[in-house]
């Protein structure tokens, strides 16, 4: 970015730049105003910034041959890095230039170019700088604080918008630190508030003098600020920002012959961890900075997931969950179940994983119940069924099952209560077309004893279509063997809590053996779950269970691993 010789042409000897936005411009082009002062090329936004406080310039002015959104975005930016600066905007092309939004993104003036004359140009800066002092003045009434003179929540907001898209745009790493005075309450009992809001301005002060000037500094609320840090290289230099503040805050404050002692506490959280969501961002980063208080005060912490609340955690989950089926972010596993005696596959279970595009992986013990409780379960076991259901049949299709091979789906409570259950359940079989003898229902003890006739009928009209039922988790529930005896089911599921430590504790090979002989008297198959090892299958083949599953065999694996599974554990194979 090589300037050219400074010109002495110009009869009003403002200071001012002219830089050009694109490189297809020509030396020309540039030559048309011979009263430059200085004229760069391909300007980057840091760049200007620090020629314009170098130099004490009055004015920039760039020369642009086309309208885009990278020009929206290059001017936004730099409007946002120098709030003082009146812009010009000149164009090659007259009709180039969208005035009206140029204007509304902040440029103060628009002319193109082949209007110009050496008279014009000082009048145009002239009546540029003029706006802009009054837009300047208006907008920091506006946009920042009354008291201390940083940006407010309202420019915070807005600067955190296009920090975001300009991070996710190009890759850059952002950081949001807020910060609170500790005790702050205790300045304004002891001293008074007019001394409590003379701390918040050299607060202030020493803020923005430790950052850099492009960084954001504002006043969310009382004594609650944050800086926007951007253009970060890694965690190490944020780290190296946040122990800097800390140590300039513990020396005193001296205001009106007081002497006051009052350190900061920060919490940190990165744009890239919450996916440029400004909201995320901000709650995380105060969710930290409520940690560092509770940590001892007078330090920062980055913000880590078990920092929420559990009631925030449910309800963000709760929100998030409305919208997991439209993003894709719920997906299916299936994990095989085999047969005891000869060890060949029979089938599989199918389990609900969520993904989500911030927090990761979530456990299906949080985020099941959560399902149950929002009434989406429904909407979310129907998916699971029939997506399940069609992936069953594509296997079978393919010959990647045997012709005879089971699926397993589970039904929720909410889900069993639906008086019209098996009427969904049998159109889903008839879309997919899949036999009701290849589909296994798993529900739960608890389930059936909350109505227990209820449970019954519904059951027998599950067992009218041509399913299969198992009882999952049993003995862990209430296994009364009154009521045992009268269900039209086909299975029994051994809890894994039962079978875990069979090898070692004989109270639980106790369990399992009588589980297992109580089912062949009424005539079932016995399913045991969480089989880890050989000797715990040992156990079981010894005590005549019918079939297993648990990660001795295999893991939940995705849909396009159930089939080289399958083969290895065929009577063909």
């Amino acid at each position: 970015m090589k300037p050219l010789d400074p010109l002495s042409t110009l009869e009003h000897p403002a200071s001012w730049l002219l830089y050009r936005f694109e490189e297809s411009i020509g030396q020309k082009a540039i030559e048309v105003l011979p009263c430059l002062k200085a004229a760069y090329l391909c300007p980057l936004v840091e760049d200007i910034r620090k020629t314009w406080y170098q130099n004490k310039l009055k004015a920039i002015i760039l020369l642009v041959d086309q309208h885009d959104t990278l020009l929206e975005d290059w001017v936004c930016r730099l409007v946002m890095a120098l709030p003082e600066a009146p812009l010009v905007l000149l164009s090659i092309n007259p009709l180039a230039l969208d005035e009206v939004k140029l204007l509304e993104l902040g440029v103060q003036e628009v002319w193109p170019i082949n209007e110009l004359n050496d008279a014009l140009i000082p009048r145009i800066i002239k009546h540029a700088i003029v706006r802009k002092q009054v837009e300047y003045q208006s907008r920091h009434l506006a946009h920042y604080d009354a008291l201390t003179g940083v940006a407010n929540r309202t420019l915070f907001q807005d600067r955190l918008d296009h920090s975001l898209l300009h991070a996710r745009r190009e890759g850059h790493v952002v950081a949001l630190l807020t910060l609170d005075l500790d005790r702050f309450s205790v300045i304004n009992e002891h001293y008074g508030h007019d001394i409590g809001d003379q701390v918040l301005k050299q607060f202030s002060r020493r803020l923005t003098d430790i950052v850099r000037r492009s960084d954001t500094v504002a006043r969310l609320s009382g004594n609650n600020f944050a800086v926007l840090l951007e253009h970060m290289t890694n965690e190490h230099v944020i780290t190296g920002v946040a122990e800097k503040l800390c140590a300039a805050f513990n020396e005193a404050y001296f205001i009106a012959e007081h002497e006051i002692f009052c350190s900061i506490s920060i919490g940190i959280e990165l744009a890239s961890n919450v996916g440029y969501d400004g909201a995320l961002l901000l709650q995380r980063s105060e969710l930290a900075l409520r940690q560092a208080k509770q940590d001892g005060r007078n330090d920062y912490r980055f913000f880590v997931v078990d920092m929420h609340p559990p009631d925030m955690v449910r309800a963000s989950l709760e929100s998030a969950l409305h919208h997991a089926l439209e993003r894709k972010e719920l997906s299916l596993q299936y994990q095989p179940q085999v047969r005891v005696s000869n060890k060949q596959f029979i089938g599989t279970e199918v389990l609900l994983r969520w993904t989500h595009e911030t927090l990761g992986s979530i456990s299906p013990a949080v985020f099941i119940p959560a399902l149950e409780e929002t009434g989406l379960i429904n909407k979310v076991g129907e998916w699971v069924l029939a997506s399940a259901c069609r992936q069953h049949q594509e296997w079978i299709r393919k010959g990647a099952l045997p012709s005879d091979a089971k699926l397993s789906v589970n039904l929720s409570p909410r889900q069993f209560r639906q008086r019209d259950l098996a009427d969904r359940i049998l159109q889903v079989l008839e879309v997919t077309q899949m036999k009701p003898e290849h589909l296994t229902l798993e529900i739960t003890e608890g389930v059936l004893m909350d109505n227990l006739q209820q449970g019954i009928d519904m059951l027998g009209r599950l067992r009218e279509i041509g399913v299969s039922i198992a009882i999952d988790d049993f003995g862990t529930g209430y296994s009364s063997l009154a009521y045992l005896k009268d269900l039209p089911i086909d299975y029994l599921k051994i809890d894994r809590v039962f079978v875990k430590d069979i090898v070692e504790d004989q109270n639980d090979a106790a369990i399992a053996n009588s589980i297992i002989a109580l089912a062949h008297n009424l005539g079932l198959e016995v399913i045991a779950e969480g089989v880890e090892d050989p000797s715990v299958l040992g156990v079981l083949q010894a005590f005549g269970c019918d079939h297993y599953q648990g990660f001795f065999f295999s893991r939940p694996v995705d849909p396009e691993d159930i089939p080289i599974i399958a083969q290895k554990f065929t009577p063909n194979s």
